[in-house]
């Protein structure tokens, strides 16, 4: 186990103190300038780490370079990091502590990677810092680069106890993550809040949600899949960035599938995993399913990390009686909410239910699909 990996452990099951004025006081003016105006900053609530690699890929294939950051990893920490560069994690360690102790600062697991991609991108010849945000925006860590270019992916609840019930509320403490917007790009969200983004943000310069952009191209939005939306809305992000790229240009190049998300494991029984764990992500999962499989049974493998409202995701899933529901049991991944809970629920509106291990997915006949959460899914990865 390297330097970084011993010292990440450490902190994977403690909360650091995240003061964010102290945080950037790690970087330069320079420095802060240099990564304004160079990065992407990602928010919302489904999503970002797909368009966020999907934008990463269309940029590699286009000749330019980028580095990009995402979370949770599946297996390993180096997963959150993906540049062409050849990453010195342990380089990066003695500034991190030198500047924890400096400050008297005890950085979180996700502060400190955060600050490792930032200083890579900073000490090379990189075109784009593509940067997903943690939870919400206003109070995230990656709101200190106070971004020109911001992507908001979806608008839902989850993490309400931050970020609040009310979906205005939600996209106000995303849209945040940047007061310096001058370009916006948002998926899939409603008529309601992109009316709200051209009321109430009007110091954003230029705004495209593509709804619209599709409609240009003909392209009906109801009728895709999610993977595809996340697909077009990182082609429209870069075909109104990138002046001598169009449309055509970056529809031609495909992309690979993005680890944990709507993944395809196996077509004969049908397997697939995703890390959907809350109710709009488990909705698009779903109705992406039934894109493939019109009319089928299928055994739904679930584990949900504590805090997550699983009541609603169950409902949601329970309206379909095709749906046969397995619990991973319990101490299968970080944070995992108790199947005892789950269980009581399940018991208490007469809905039948196994509790298995994960290798009951893997050795499953039927279609089956793995989800509820990342942790989730990067215990099974580990197993196969």
């Amino acid at each position: 186990m390297s330097s970084l990996e011993s010292y990440l452990l450490e902190k994977s099951n403690k909360r650091g103190n995240k003061n964010l004025n102290q945080i950037r006081s790690f970087f330069s003016d320079n420095d802060l300038t240099t990564l304004q105006n160079n990065t992407i900053s990602l928010v919302g609530t489904n999503g970002k780490s797909s368009t966020a690699l999907n934008i990463h890929h269309l940029l590699t294939s286009l000749n330019l370079t980028s580095l990009v950051f995402t979370s949770p990893h599946l297996v390993d920490f180096k997963e959150r990091i993906s540049t062409k560069e050849n990453i010195q994690y342990d380089k990066f360690l003695e500034n991190i502590q030198l500047f924890e102790r400096k400050n008297n600062l005890n950085l979180g697991y996700f502060e400190a990677l955060f600050l490792i991609a930032c200083q890579t991108f900073l000490d090379n010849d990189i075109d784009y810092f593509i940067c997903e945000a943690g939870i919400g925006g206003l109070y995230d860590t990656t709101s200190i680069i106070q971004s020109k270019k911001v992507v908001i992916t979806s608008i839902s609840r989850d993490h309400t106890e931050l970020l609040g019930n009310e979906l205005k509320e939600i996209l106000r403490q995303k849209i945040n993550v940047s007061k310096n917007i001058n370009r916006l790009f948002t998926g899939d969200i409603s008529d309601k809040l992109i009316n709200i983004i051209n009321t109430d943000y009007k110091h954003i310069n230029l705004v495209s949600n593509l709804r619209d952009y599709l409609q240009l191209k003909k392209i009906n939005i109801n009728k895709i899949s999610t993977v595809e939306k996340n697909h077009y809305l990182a082609v429209m992000t870069l075909d109104l960035l990138l002046e001598e790229k169009s449309f055509n240009d970056l529809i031609k190049i495909s992309l690979p599938n993005n680890p944990g998300r709507f993944e395809i494991i196996q077509n004969e029984p049908l397997k697939i995993i995703d890390g959907a764990h809350n109710l709009e992500g488990v909705q698009n999962l779903m109705e992406d399913f039934y894109r493939m499989k019109k009319s089928q049974f299928v055994d739904l493998f679930v584990g949900f990390k504590k805090g997550k409202d699983f009541v609603e995701i169950l409902n949601f899933i329970l309206r379909n009686q095709n749906h046969r529901i397995n619990l991973i049991q319990d101490n299968t991944f970080f944070e995992q909410q108790e199947v005892a809970k789950i269980a009581e629920y399940l018991d208490k509106i007469k809905q039948k239910y196994q509790i298995v291990s994960i290798n009951k997915f893997i050795e499953n006949k039927n279609p089956s699909i793995l989800l509820g959460s990342l942790y989730l899914i990067g215990e099974f990865k580990k197993e196969i």
